[in-house]
């Protein structure tokens, strides 16, 4: 029996076209046709060292050791296809083939974006083409057989997949070799941006999302910086891009400043030219109206009202058009729907997990795939693992943060990179030259957040830092209200922390609690610090505590004590 390869894998991945078609139109002698295609793959799989590990009705998904012996079998299976005698209509098989990182482990492959990869190449081909992967056909280049050639059908975008592939069709001797263009989405205008990096995790949000675009046309995704929402906006949009017959279009809001220029922007990505003597918007709605197509408007929190009046006119003067938003604070209108981006899941502090239960989670396949970018040779080992676990768990899961850390690799180890997290603003720098200022450092992320705020609304900020992992309502009141701050206020000004993401509200037992990311906490702690207020706030927090242990000892000795140990370990768990 043939072993299945593991490591670097080629696969081979075929389908018969129109199979539904020919199986309606040929009742009679469907069965034989099938059963007979089926023994064609399976002899020259096997001819070929191919380990055949998955057949889902008429679609072979076979696994190689190597580039060519992939390109043998699909080249074998092709000839004996083609020049069979078949009873009464030729049957066409379409093939993909793909190199690329896949583990065999308990029964099935584990390597998701490889077998996706395989599987989109496969599905953009005609019945008789064989298709190649631009890794693929670099590892061939120096061993085709003689007759054989690649022929560069140029980069075509895939379902589901953010960035383009390079494609390349096999030309050989007595197989067809004239198709018509390739049906990939190139066919539907974009303007996508590259991806020069892979999305990582977050499988059921993108799913989650996907479903919610069927049903409303305006989504929000909402969330602290750095948490990924335009990424994971951007993998969604290119998710759903078949849907939209006008296209899919991302408006970078970040570069504007102007709240009046929002309808430029959008106008200039869409091509729209303004008519003398008439309002933009006005010009841009009616280009819109019976348009099918998502526009995805990018960092809209400086400009929250501008965004939310040009979203709520779209809505109501067009039929068809919907929106993928992205930003800090959700826009507040009919019709929208808010979704929170979470940080990345990540280890519990201090749990005792083994390396495959830890490869699990998204934020340390993250800082892994990252690291090997610096360092192509790094590895997750058991030595190495407690460290990376506690990085990413005292990084809240932030994708941003995440990827500054494990850029750090190249000139510190994971011990060091942990050792300095207490003075994470000045060792989290040096991101992307080219990408936005804010996200360069951790630092300039939530400088970005705290110039958006009101005065009020800084200072609770500030001042909340005191509660090392969470705080109710109450204890607030009591420690955040002077200064320029009512007791009275601190709801509505928590309210809009919530809103704007730098304060996440929880529910537990009843009891509303809230808390802050502990990167933002500790940035809130320097502005505490810089503010000159810190020993006051320190002092009114100490005065809360003991008012609530004076109040609870009397408790403790009387038929309410578990109920007493139960909240005062809820609120000191977290002081």
């Amino acid at each position: 029996m043939v072993q299945p390869p593991t490591g670097t894998v080629t696969f081979l991945f075929t389908d018969i076209e129109g199979s539904t078609t020919l199986a309606q139109a040929q009742p009679e002698t469907w069965p034989a046709m099938r059963a007979r295609h089926h023994a064609i793959l399976h002899s020259e799989a096997a001819a070929h060292a191919g380990h055949v590990f998955q057949i889902i009705g008429d679609a072979f998904c076979v696994a190689f050791a190597t580039p060519a012996s992939a390109l043998d079998a699909a080249i074998d299976a092709q000839h004996v296809l083609v020049h069979e005698p078949w009873a009464d209509a030729r049957l066409r098989v379409r093939m993909g083939i793909h190199t690329g990182a896949a583990e065999w482990r308990v029964g099935n492959y584990e390597g998701y974006l490889t077998l996706a990869r395989a599987k989109r190449i496969m599905s953009v081909a005609y019945g008789g083409q064989v298709l190649l992967s631009n890794a693929t056909a670099e590892l061939l280049r120096d061993q085709l057989p003689d007759g054989i050639r690649l022929r560069d059908v140029g980069e075509h975008r895939l379902k589901g997949l953010t960035n383009p592939e390079r494609l390349w069709q096999l030309v050989a001797p007595d197989l067809p070799h004239d198709f018509p263009p390739l049906a990939s989405l190139n066919t539907i205008a974009n303007n996508l941006p590259i991806q020069v990096t892979s999305f990582v995790g977050r499988e059921q949000e993108r799913a989650d999302l996907k479903r919610l675009l069927t049903t409303t046309r305006l989504l929000t995704l909402t969330g602290s910086g750095g948490t990924g929402k335009t990424r994971l906006a951007l993998q969604v949009a290119a998710d759903v891009l078949e849907r939209f017959k006008d296209g899919v279009w991302f408006v970078e809001l970040a570069p504007l400043s102007d709240p009046a220029l929002v309808p430029t922007g959008v106008a200039s990505v869409l091509g729209v030219r303004e008519e003398q003597g008439r309002p933009l918007m006005l010009t841009l709605l009616d280009w819109l109206r019976d348009k099918q197509l998502l526009l995805m408007l990018d960092n809209c929190e400086h400009l929250l009202d501008a965004c939310a009046r040009f979203a709520d006119a779209v809505l109501h003067g067009c039929r068809a058009a919907q929106l993928l938003a992205t930003s800090r604070e959700a826009f507040g209108i009919a019709g929208e729907v808010p979704v929170r981006v979470p940080s990345l899941a990540t280890p519990a502090p201090h749990a005792s997990i083994s390396l495959e239960a830890l490869r699990q989670y998204d934020a340390v396949r993250l800082f892994m795939e990252r690291a090997q970018i610096v360092r192509p040779d790094y590895t997750l080992t058991n030595q190495n693992a407690p460290a990376l676990a506690q990085i990413c768990q005292r990084l809240d899961g932030i994708p941003l943060a995440i990827e500054l850390a494990a850029s750090r690799l190249k000139v510190l180890s994971l011990d060091d990179i942990n050792r300095r997290l207490d003075d994470r603003f000045r060792l989290l720098t040096g991101g992307s030259r080219t990408a936005l200022p804010r996200q360069q450092t951790l630092r300039a992320l939530i400088d970005w957040s705290d110039g958006l705020l009101s005065e009020p609304e800084r200072a609770l900020l500030r001042r909340l830092s005191v509660f090392a992992g969470g705080w109710t309502l109450d204890a607030a009141e009591a420690v955040c209200a002077s200064d320029g701050i009512e007791s009275f206020d601190v709801l509505d000004l928590l309210t809009h922390l919530v809103d704007k993401s730098l304060v996440v509200m929880d529910e537990r037992d009843g009891e509303t609690r809230y808390r802050m990311l502990e990167t933002i906490r500790q940035y809130a702690r320097e502005k505490l610090l810089e503010s000159g207020e810190g020993e006051r706030v320190r002092n009114r927090h100490t005065d809360f505590c003991l008012r609530l242990a004076a109040t609870a000892k009397p408790e403790l000795r009387g038929p309410n004590q578990k109920t007493w140990l139960e909240r005062l370990d809820l609120r000191f768990a977290h002081f």
